[in-house]
């Protein structure tokens, strides 16, 4: 037996109340050109020094795939913009659970004449938020209010110019902006819809004595696997992203004492100039075991009967679980090109494989 988090919004005259540092989990990340990583974190007065160093950790943690460079993408510095989870409680046995509603990442990427910079924020609250209108503050205001501090104040200041100083004040004013956003109700925006190819799917089951995830994509020997290898960062990548990111997630909440919640991914976006991936997870917890279906996406600008929106793959992950096809039957509804021969992704010789083979460009 399981519960979903039902979606509440606040209303302003409780905006002072939610924002205690008890309730939400926030933090902001800077990364300069040479990756030196500074930050900004929310956490409670009455936490231990430990656990204080263990959430100091988290942005390391978090930021560490965001940079996908050469050792795994042959050069093409792809980039994670967005991660988000939907949260549920499982556990009926817990006296007091914390409500949380949303857990999601959003990491900014602006070039200088320096060298590119990297603005990262993580977010948890126990409402559901204006994703875009925060994005829009770090992309277009804190981001932006940064860099030219750094530029206006070293360009003034010389030698007795503070780095340190500085991008700790602009973290702080930016995290505050942030925090003052908290619990805007998600609006929907009107855009246009892209179009998705699928290139692979991942199947993923985890429980007490369990821990399985397999990809399936193309054969190895066909034309399509070495056409799209060019649209992602590589297979092997994207087999490790769901797991890495779901576990580090529920990391994130036990540091926090966060209890009687768990994560479960359900989109991840990467990015490389024109290019951008899209990994789209549902889940379904029965029986006391979580099992859910993604798919790896390619966003294409033609039109063809072969690219999707994102809602009809969002319609047939849930199709595959309620139904409980086979995997067959499933990588059919997806794309007839996916084949059901099974790449693990857990173990290290597997994943090794994945590399060796899928990710030959010849």
């Amino acid at each position: 037996m399981y519960y979903y988090i039902l979606g509440v919004n606040k209303p302003k005259l409780f905006e002072e109340s939610m924002k205690s540092h008890e309730k939400i989990i926030l933090g902001l990340f800077f990364a300069d050109e040479d990756n030196l990583v500074f930050d900004h974190i929310r956490f409670s007065e009455n936490f231990t020094d430990m656990k204080i160093n263990d959430i100091k950790m988290l942005s390391y943690k978090f930021l560490g795939p965001v940079f996908l460079t050469a050792a795994t993408s042959e050069g093409e510095n792809w980039r994670i913009e967005f991660i988000e989870a939907s949260l549920s409680l499982r556990d009926s046995i817990i006296d007091e659970v914390d409500v949380l509603q949303s857990f999601f990442t959003l990491n900014s990427s602006m070039n200088t004449q320096e060298g590119t910079t990297n603005l990262f924020a993580l977010i948890s609250t126990p409402y559901t938020e204006d994703i875009k209108l925060i994005s829009d503050e770090i992309s277009k205001y804190i981001h932006p209010s940064i860099n030219q501090s750094n530029i206006v104040n070293e360009s003034i200041l010389g030698e007795r110019f503070d780095f340190n100083r500085m991008i700790n004040i602009e973290l702080e004013r930016g995290i505050n902006l942030i925090e003052y956003s908290l619990g805007s109700s998600r609006k929907a925006y009107w855009k246009e819809e892209q179009r998705y190819y699928c290139v692979g799917l991942i199947e993923r089951k985890t429980g007490e004595n369990l821990r399985l995830s397999n990809l399936y994509t193309f054969d190895k020997d066909d034309p399509l696997r070495r056409t799209y290898l060019d649209y992602i960062p590589s297979y092997y990548v994207m087999s490790i992203l769901p797991d890495y990111y779901e576990h580090l997630i529920s990391e994130t909440l036990q540091v926090y004492d966060k209890k009687g919640i768990y994560p479960n991914i359900r989109m991840i976006r990467l990015r490389y100039r024109d290019k951008k991936v899209v990994y789209l997870e549902e889940y379904l917890f029965e029986n006391e075991i979580s099992k859910s279906y993604g798919v790896i996406l390619v966003q294409q600008y033609e039109e063809s009967e072969k690219n999707k929106k994102l809602s009809y793959y969002r319609k047939n992950l849930r199709l595959i679980l309620d139904r409980n096809k086979d995997i067959k039957e499933s990588l059919n509804l997806i794309n007839s090109h996916l084949i059901s021969e099974r790449w693990g992704t857990i173990s290290n010789e597997d994943l090794d494989k994945i590399g060796l083979l899928l990710d030959k460009s010849e």
